[in-house]
């Protein structure tokens, strides 16, 4: 009997500094729209997307022939506001690999001749304005 009672008494007591010594923070509350929610997963979704795509091991390859380093690329990732994270998201798939300089110089040159025929500029001499 002596021990439980004992036994009591420590508990008490233990619980008691338990209840006592607990801190806890005040709680804020504010109303959150579910568009501020869906930016935020889109914003932490495009910045890992973008992330992952440097882990292949194609890209990481492509990066070290042009001498840059994978690393420093995930930096600068990292560094992008929401609105440049968007932006190269939203045209990823449109961006030129390179292989979009012919058809730039040929659209550039086609728009000289059609301007030569015009009779706007005079660049090629072998071209005569149409009048």
């Amino acid at each position: 009997m002596l021990m439980s009672s004992l036994m009591k008494r420590v508990m008490t007591i233990l619980v008691s500094l338990a209840f006592f010594t607990t801190y806890s923070l005040p709680a804020y509350s504010g109303m959150v729209t579910t568009d501020q929610l869906i930016q935020e997963q889109l914003e932490s979704v495009g910045q890992s997307s973008l992330v992952s795509m440097l882990d292949r091991e194609e890209v990481r390859q492509q990066l070290v022939d042009r001498g840059v380093d994978p690393d420093y690329a995930k930096q600068r990732i990292a560094a992008l506001s929401d609105e440049q994270i968007n932006e190269i998201q939203s045209n990823i798939d449109g961006l030129p690999a390179g292989s979009g300089v012919v058809g730039i110089l040929i659209a550039v040159l086609l728009v000289l001749i059609i301007l030569d025929i015009i009779g706007v500029t005079n660049i090629f001499s072998f071209i005569n304005p149409a009048r």
